[in-house]
């Protein structure tokens, strides 16, 4: 939104009109305030439960939307923006790990891919709608989205594996079956008990499984504060934590991401030979037709090989870009590279480290783990918009394609030394991989912990 709405507003002299300055500032504020919501989702998802988390934090984007669909203020617009963000916050971890823990291992990464799908969907509609008619209208389009989603989540189960925490032994078999398509206890009886042996094993224990019988099976335990605390000290915590952060800052550094809000600006600044508002459609589409492709390839090449391969062209697009800012390649070259910028940012760096957050943390830390990696992304984001104006004042364009494109090299390097094949991995096999004090260079490399689902 802010890519509409900034390019209809900057300098516009209406009765809404943003400077350069304000314009950095509605681009970030949303950033700034989604750290807030993770650590508030984080905070909600265990006791509340997946599902209910999902359908109550569609509140804040009912907010938001009403919010900046009547403002009349700059004021109004950094409020909006800031709800909006606390609402993305609040949403994505409980999202991602709502599909993680119904998924089978074979169908998670496909599955996880479906949300960022639908995002790089929902740029392509967003960025439509706001070439043919105005920003406000497209706002009220976008408000109808909160009710519809709020109206559809209602209609499925909370994740087993929660009810199972709880002690809700029979909601949670009752819940397996309709995942697994309506069917009989007999057919998830052996899923069901990996999941309750898997739930039981784990190190940090809030509950205690005594008994497979009964939904009294559970001995509450308390874990105090500094117990959590020291477990995010544990290897296979910290170790893919860190993973996850450092993806997310190579997410942002690959450039696309970074320059959203002013694409449409720098579009103008490239001399491009197409109509700006319509080049963003154009390369939103681009983005969509590579997580389409990301979805389907995932399940047969990996998420590591993806990632490679996104990153690598990625710094090619930039450094050619660079070259294009410089004066070295004619303006006729810049759309292609946004182009091929986009596509192979949506193939890899953009859905992957959001499937890697539903799958790589231990059950146990895997709320608050999720929540600190996706406060760490924005705040990330944050910084690089935020700063986006006034760094391209001091190193101009061409520095700035230079930069990302030396980072995406980086990136490229890093995960490929650090980073596991996790694809068709249980997630005993994938917390086994990172518990080891000398890391291999794939989860594969372990004997499976469990047959099945963990």
């Amino acid at each position: 939104m802010p890519t509409i709405v900034i390019a209809a507003l900057l300098d516009s002299g209406g009765d809404i009109s943003l400077n350069a300055e304000q314009a950095t500032w509605f681009a970030s504020i949303a950033y700034l305030c989604q750290p807030l919501g993770s650590v508030f989702s984080g905070m909600i998802m265990e006791p509340l439960g997946r599902k209910k988390s999902m359908m109550l934090l569609n509140i804040p984007f009912l907010t938001a939307w009403t919010m900046l669909y009547l403002a009349n203020s700059v004021a109004t617009l950094y409020l909006a923006g800031a709800i909006m963000g606390f609402g993305v916050g609040c949403t994505e971890a409980p999202i991602l790990t709502y599909v993680g823990e119904i998924t089978e291992p074979r169908f998670r990464g496909t599955l996880t891919s479906y949300a960022q799908l639908c995002g790089s969907l929902a740029y392509v509609v967003l960025y439509a709608i706001g070439y043919v008619t105005t920003w406000r209208n497209t706002v009220l389009c976008c408000a109808t989205v909160p009710i519809i989603t709020f109206i559809a989540v209602s209609q499925v189960p909370e994740t087993p594996i929660w009810l199972i925490s709880k002690g809700r032994l029979q909601e949670a078999e009752s819940a397996l079956r309709w995942l697994r398509g309506w069917v009989s206890p007999e057919t998830v009886a052996e899923e069901l008990q990996t999941m309750i042996t898997y739930q039981k094993d784990s190190p940090v224990k809030e509950n205690v499984i005594s008994s497979m019988q009964s939904t009294e099976a559970l001995v509450e335990e308390k874990t105090t504060l500094l117990t959590k605390a020291k477990y995010f000290l544990r290897p296979e915590m910290r170790r893919p934590l860190f993973l996850v952060i450092a993806y997310f800052f190579f997410f942002y550094a690959a450039g696309l991401q970074t320059i959203r809000p002013y694409m449409v600006k720098v579009f103008e600044l490239l001399n491009m030979p197409t109509d700006p508002n319509e080049a963003t459609v154009i390369i939103s589409v681009l983005g969509f037709v590579g997580n389409a492709l990301c979805m389907i390839l995932v399940c047969y090449i990996g998420k590591k090989i993806l990632s490679l391969v996104s990153l690598v062209m990625s710094a090619l697009s930039c450094l050619l870009l660079a070259a294009a800012a410089f004066g070295y390649l004619s303006n006729s070259w810049p759309y292609p590279l946004f182009m091929v910028l986009s596509f192979f940012t949506g193939l890899g760096i953009a859905p992957i480290p959001w499937m890697l957050q539903s799958e790589l943390y231990p059950f146990r830390g895997k709320c608050m783990a999720a929540g600190i990696a996706a406060a760490a992304s924005y705040l990330i984001g944050f910084v690089a918009t935020k700063s986006f104006l006034f760094l391209n004042s001091i190193f101009q364009l061409y520095g700035m394609f230079l930069i990302f494109g030396i980072l995406s090299l980086f990136g490229a390097i890093y995960l490929n030394r650090k980073m596991p094949e996790t694809e068709g991995k249980t997630l005993a096999e994938i917390e086994a991989f990172f518990n080891k004090k000398k890391p291999l260079k794939s989860v594969a490399d372990y004997p499976s912990t469990y047959s099945t689902y963990m």
